[in-house]
């Protein structure tokens, strides 16, 4: 096993059984924001109170594009990347261990606990996102029409709408 391969440990003297190191960049943070690819444009996220039109404080709910994970002394990375809302007050530290050592990168310490909000984006033409997604085959099981309605008559399931004799 290379170092890089290690997972920090998030407390020296302290052992967690539920501990999970988050390994990403956070777009909260002042002077870092998510780029779109449309014209130049970036994307900022911040969170607000109800009644309020204030942002919260950007490490108070951080927002953040995660790569990676280690749980339970190994190493995980995601297919893409995901975005997650934490909840409030998880605090960030430069990255160690997992291969993200002095990269730029930073990590979160959580537990399964955790309460997390993934946001799930996508950015292509509006004939993928729009027309392409909805095409039969590409759509999510639950979004087709299910038509079998199971019932108990006479000790058969039938389908619905049929008679029993």
């Amino acid at each position: 096993m290379q170092h890089e391969d290690i997972p920090a440990p998030p407390e020296p003297q302290t052992y967690r059984p539920d501990q999970i190191t988050l390994y990403g960049v956070g777009l909260n943070v002042e002077n870092r924001a998510a780029y779109l690819p449309l014209h130049g444009n970036r994307l900022k996220l911040s969170v607000v109170p109800f009644g309020s039109d204030v942002p919260e404080l950007p490490k108070n709910m951080p927002i953040a594009v995660i790569y990676g994970y280690a749980y339970e002394g190994y190493c995980y990375r995601f297919d893409k990347p995901k975005l997650f809302v934490f909840s409030p007050n998880i605090t960030e530290a430069p990255a160690k261990g997992c291969g993200y050592d002095n990269s730029g990168y930073v990590m979160w310490q959580i537990t399964k606990k955790t309460q997390m909000l993934e946001l799930s984006t996508s950015a292509d033409l509006a004939e993928e996102l729009v027309l392409n997604a909805n095409l039969p085959g590409n759509r999510s099981p639950n979004t087709y029409g299910n038509s079998m309605a199971l019932a108990h008559r006479s000790g058969r399931l039938t389908r619905g709408g049929g008679t029993q004799g």
